[in-house]
């Protein structure tokens, strides 16, 4: 509001059209100000040019523009994942992929990132894994690793995943596929789902 005040001579009511169009998101508002603007700034002494260098400044604003409190909070929250990523990679990237367990296209993006960072991202396991994705310490207790959850395999929901870990829980890992057939709930574990976990 200030830089429209100052250069142009709006005045606030005419600032606030500019700040809603910013505010809104509406860039064909934001385009229809030009003129408005360089006609101004020119009768205040700016040239053309320079009037339009400014608002060409301004103008993308209309697309992304929100305010200093709503920076603030983007910044802290910045902050404090981008600490425990570097503090806690492996519990931190096993949230992430616990939390996106569900998008198909970002628990593959996880796991590379996994990689990268050296974090071992172990198979799912149906004697293993929980619903979401967990850590478990490695032989030797050198490091972390994380284990694949069962609710982030496509086609194989959490009703399946709860009636495998009951059963598991209930009389141990399972010691064959006739056994965990035996075991589990079939009304929660369809043909589907046996197909994914076997393919996974």
């Amino acid at each position: 509001l200030l830089l429209v005040q100052g250069a142009a001579g709006y005045s606030v009511g005419l600032a606030d059209i500019i700040r809603k169009a910013m505010g809104k998101k509406i860039a064909e508002k934001m385009r229809g100000q030009r003129e408005e603007f360089v006609a101004r700034a020119s009768q205040r002494g700016l040239t053309s040019e320079d009037a339009t260098r400014i608002f060409d400044l301004i103008e993308p604003f209309a697309g992304y523009a929100f305010n200093k409190a709503h920076s603030a909070c983007y910044a802290l929250i910045a902050y404090q994942t981008a600490y425990l990523k570097a503090n806690f990679p492996a519990e931190y990237m096993s949230a992430v992929m616990s939390v996106y367990k569900d998008a198909q296209d970002k628990v593959p993006a996880a796991v590379a990132e996994c990689q990268r960072m050296g974090i071992n991202v172990l198979p799912p396991s149906v004697n293993q894994s929980q619903l979401g994705f967990t850590i478990e310490e490695t032989q030797g207790g050198k490091g972390s690793t994380i284990r694949f959850g069962l609710g982030a395999i496509k086609n194989v929901g959490q009703g399946a995943v709860e009636s495998i870990i009951s059963a598991r829980d209930a009389q141990g890992p399972f010691r064959s596929i006739d056994d965990f057939c035996r075991r589990v709930d079939l009304r929660a574990i369809n043909k589907r789902v046996f197909e994914s976990l076997i393919k996974c």
